[in-house]
């Protein structure tokens, strides 16, 4: 069993986890390790979260997720997963590297963004938004440009001053279509997930192994027409703070787990330190016109 880096993490896992780089720190004791067992249905003394998620007040959680199965993730760092019968490898791995790694972060206190990452003049550079919005898209027009991905949908900050990214995984979920438009070709890509026409991209330029101090965030949003297409640099400080919240990854599991005023002062020191963008674009406007503004604007 090889283990893995994920966001500075020594990984130990009987899960499969080829999107991770292998560990080539030093020979401390694993950080997290994940293992199948039997996980019970319930969390005694648990605060149910939402539809899919159980806090209790040691801080364990347990995800139920109907494509995978049950997640034990305790803040010890020791995962255990229950697969339902018919989960793929891939949906195991979806969740583990989705829902799961937020909870951890949360855990850990650490801020996870809904955000996509691409390294910019050795800087990273953040692309927020809700599902469908484009921010793996972008990524990978970055990619084929030569940038090296360092994130997709969780985006991890330490936010200390500077503020920096904990790197993830090169790998980027995509629709079809996103793939077709960047003549990418399907053929050995893997499926996310039953029912859905998404696949698995591994960036070509490999991973990033260390932090990177985060250059800027872009917000994306559609525009209602060509005429409001545009980059702004927001500057009012409540506006900046509602919109990191708005793009934090599951900020129900960090208010349950009682981080809220953590939560609260990070995006603070983020607001103030990292700048903050809204792309505003239609939803069929070809991503290459925006690329070397973002580029330009990373780069500060």
């Amino acid at each position: 069993m090889t283990d893995r880096l994920l966001c500075g993490w020594r990984v130990r896992s009987a899960v499969s986890l080829p999107e991770l780089l292998e560990w080539q720190g030093d020979d401390r004791p694993p950080d997290i390790t994940v293992q199948f067992g039997e996980v019970d249905d319930s969390l005694p003394g648990g605060r149910t979260i939402g539809p899919w998620l159980q806090i209790d007040d040691a801080g364990n959680g347990l995800l139920q997720l109907p494509m995978a199965g049950r997640f034990l993730v305790r803040p010890s760092g020791d995962i255990t997963i229950a697969p339902q019968p018919q989960a793929s490898e891939a949906e195991i791995r979806l969740f583990l590297l989705g829902s799961v790694l937020g909870l951890v972060c949360h855990q850990r206190g650490l801020l996870p963004l809904h955000a996509s990452s691409v390294v910019i003049e050795g800087g990273a550079v953040a692309f927020c938004g809700p599902s469908g919005m484009g921010k793996s898209t972008l990524a990978l027009r970055f990619a084929r440009r030569g940038h090296a991905v360092v994130s997709d949908d969780v985006c991890v900050l330490d936010t200390g001053s500077p503020v920096r990214v904990r790197p993830s995984f090169p790998r980027l979920k995509l629709w079809r279509d996103a793939m077709e438009d960047a003549a990418v070709s399907l053929e050995g890509l893997e499926g996310n997930r039953r029912g859905a026409e998404k696949f698995h991209f591994i960036g070509p330029h490999g991973g990033v192994r260390d932090t990177l101090p985060l250059r800027a965030i872009f917000l994306l949003r559609r525009a209602e027409s060509a005429e409001s297409e545009g980059i702004e640099r927001l500057s009012a400080p409540l506006d900046i703070l509602a919109a990191l919240q708005a793009e934090t990854f599951r900020p129900l599991v960090g208010r349950a787990l009682g981080d809220a005023k953590a939560l609260f002062q990070s995006r603070t020191l983020i607001a103030r330190e990292v700048p903050v963008y809204r792309l505003k674009r239609q939803a069929d406007a070809p991503p290459e016109r925006w690329l070397d503004a973002i580029a330009a604007t990373g780069r500060g």
